[in-house]
């Protein structure tokens, strides 16, 4: 019923404000067109003084530019309100001039219009708009009183084509203002841009009227006034009320915005921010403050900070954190203990910074807090492993002093194999000579036999100890890695062998362009032993066959050796690897058992892995990786 009411009297009141008008006119068209003009010039002139007075504050660019064009805007249709057919103020000159000068204040009005959405979010210099908007306006007024500008308005013809076609160009101008200004509708006040559309749009119908006169005074010349009263009414009503009843909705619209969105930020920002007042009181705190705590708002504003922290974090804040803010007015990185509302405690860093008055009192304290107790516990966490690493540190060390020692006891186990156990080996050869070449003649056939065992056992003896001295220093050397040909040390292998054995016929495949990275040397023995065994064990074979090459798996090289020979069980192959067993089928060839055991270990060495697949009969594959 009130909006009723009020929608009434704004009706009534406007019923009444154009019945006047028109009354007026029927009393004097001078004085209707002088009404008319001077409230468009009071309205224009007004919307000048807010921006240009509001213009340090922040005030919206938009309409700062609105407010210069204005200006001129006033100038101009004032000089044309004096300028009228009838008012005497300029002698000499017909209804022409007048006509000229509401075309002057169409272009100005239009380009302010369609210009001002652009320093929307830009810098508006507005001294030098001024004067810009000031050099065109003389140079405009000039060319009209100079005589340069066009007829608009001939008397007993009427208006001329070139006043007809500017109005319709400046319509189309409004038209523009007013979708460029709705399209970048976000950046005003709802209400704003509603009445600002309607106004442009009363203008636009304004600007038509005047396309139809042939009189000054006639009834078309007299609508375009109305719409044109209704129009500045309309722009009165989106500024300059609006400017001075809400200016935030209009001069200031940034910095509201700037505000809604500083306010929206502290409150759901997922961080902990509060703020105390002098008297130490929360006056407000952020939303994850309150749902990382489990408290409703009510529960925690006017209370102190010190109530939701443990009595050790209260004692410390009390002797120190505070002195120290109210001293510096800031505080840093200070460790507290939170207490939530379920009764868990939380670890987190506080720093706050102070906001003063203009006496440079402390007034509330910006704070924020990061929780860390899931760092501290990691931290800590991490602690306990270096305690323990460290401990294990002691203990390699200690492993490492007995490994130390070991490999002492081992060299000398070394050289007591090489010296001590050596020297009975050469006198039982040296004496089995003796025996051989002195006394034969006196030994009957077995007695020259067992010499004969005596001699090769005392040999294969001596063989299985430098192949353990072998195995031990192989097993120790440094390694120096670099790029080797595995398919020409392959080879040379291979010529070696077939120079030995030049009676055993072995056919070899050996694959191009093969290389790793690995020690050469080692990598010999490796290659010298596998090749060895395929030599050895196919050589009771008249198409005996070796073969070296590489495969591909899941982007892994895998290298091989493979022979025809006689071949093993695959159940059986984990004892290849192992110190001093062979396979049955092994037995009846020379060997240590130690070969394949010197091998694994050095392709461990290298990073790698090595496993056989074998067939009775039918010949042994082994396979091997090098990291």
């Amino acid at each position: 019923m009130a909006e009723f009411r009020g929608n009434s009297r704004i009706v009534f009141m406007w019923g009444a404000v154009l019945a006047g008008l028109y009354l007026a006119s029927l009393y004097s068209y001078l004085l209707f067109h002088s009404l008319v003009e001077i409230f468009s010039v009071i309205v224009a002139c007004g919307i000048f003084i807010i921006a240009w007075n509001a213009r340090r504050m922040g005030v919206n660019n938009y309409f700062l530019f609105v407010g210069i064009g204005s200006l001129f805007v006033g100038a101009v249709d004032f000089t044309h309100a004096l300028a009228y057919k009838g008012m005497g103020v300029f002698p000499g000159y017909d209804a022409n001039l007048p006509t000229q000068l509401w075309i002057v204040s169409r272009y100005l009005q239009g380009f302010t219009l369609i210009a001002a959405p652009f320093f929307i979010g830009r810098q508006l210099k507005s001294g030098y708009a001024l004067a810009a908007y000031l050099v065109v306006t003389v140079l405009l007024l000039g060319s009209v009183f100079g005589g340069i500008f066009p007829d608009c308005f001939i008397e007993g013809k009427g208006l001329t084509p070139f006043k007809r076609i500017n109005e319709y160009l400046t319509s189309l101008v409004l038209l523009g203002s007013l979708l460029f200004m709705r399209e970048k509708a976000k950046e005003f006040d709802l209400d704003v841009v509603r009445l600002l559309s309607i106004a442009i749009s009363t203008l636009i119908a304004a600007g038509l009227a005047f396309t139809l006169y042939a009189d000054v005074y006639g009834i078309s010349n007299l609508v375009g006034h109305f719409l044109k009263f209704v129009g500045f009414y309309l722009i009165y009503k989106a500024i300059i009320e609006t400017a001075l009843t809400r200016p935030y909705d209009l001069l200031f619209r940034e910095l509201k915005l700037s505000e809604e969105r500083y306010r929206h930020l502290y409150t759901d920002t997922p961080v902990m921010l509060h703020s105390i007042d002098r008297e130490r009181k929360l006056v407000n705190v952020s939303n994850y403050w309150l749902e990382h705590l489990g408290f409703e708002r009510s529960e925690v504003i006017g209370r102190r900070l010190i109530d939701f922290i443990t009595e050790e974090s209260r004692r410390y804040v009390e002797e120190f954190t505070i002195p120290e803010y109210f001293r510096t007015g800031h505080i840093k990185d200070v460790p507290l203990q939170l207490v939530r509302k379920n009764g868990d405690v939380r670890d987190v860093l506080l720093a706050a910074t102070a906001e003063r008055d203009e006496q440079g009192e402390i007034v509330r304290s910006l704070a924020v807090m990061m929780d860390v107790t899931d760092r501290k516990r990691a931290e800590e966490k991490i602690e306990v492993l270096n305690t323990s690493l460290a401990a294990r540190a002691l203990d390699l060390e200690k492993a490492n002093l007995e490994l130390e020692a070991a490999n002492q006891e081992l060299e000398a186990f070394n050289y007591t194999v090489s010296h001590d156990l050596r020297s009975p080996l050469t006198c039982i050869n040296g004496y089995c000579e003796i025996l051989r070449e002195q006394w034969s003649e006196r030994l009957d056939e077995q007695g020259r036999r067992f010499i004969d065992h005596i001699h090769d056992a005392a040999r294969r003896m001596e063989q299985l100890i430098a192949t353990l001295l072998d195995f031990s220093r192989l097993t120790r050397q440094e390694m120096k890695r670099e790029t080797v040909d595995l398919s020409h040390l392959v080879s040379s292998i291979v010529l070696d062998l077939r120079l030995r054995h030049p009676g055993h016929t072995v056919t070899s495949t050996i694959a191009d362009g093969i290389v790793a990275n690995g020690d050469g040397k080692l990598l010999r023995v490796v290659f010298e032993n596998l090749l060895g065994n395929a030599w050895k064990y196919s050589g009771r074979r008249a198409d005996a066959m070796v073969e070296f090459g590489v495969l591909n798996e899941k982007g892994k090289k895998v290298y091989f050796v493979r022979d025809n020979g006689v071949g093993f069980d695959t159940a059986e192959a984990g004892k290849l690897f192992n110190l001093f067993q062979r396979l049955d089928s092994a037995r009846d060839f020379e060997g240590t058992g130690i070969g394949l055991v010197t091998v694994r270990r050095i392709i461990q060495r290298h990073g790698g892995d090595i496993w056989a697949e074998g067939k009775t009969g039918e010949g042994a594959t082994f396979f091997f990786t090098l990291a």
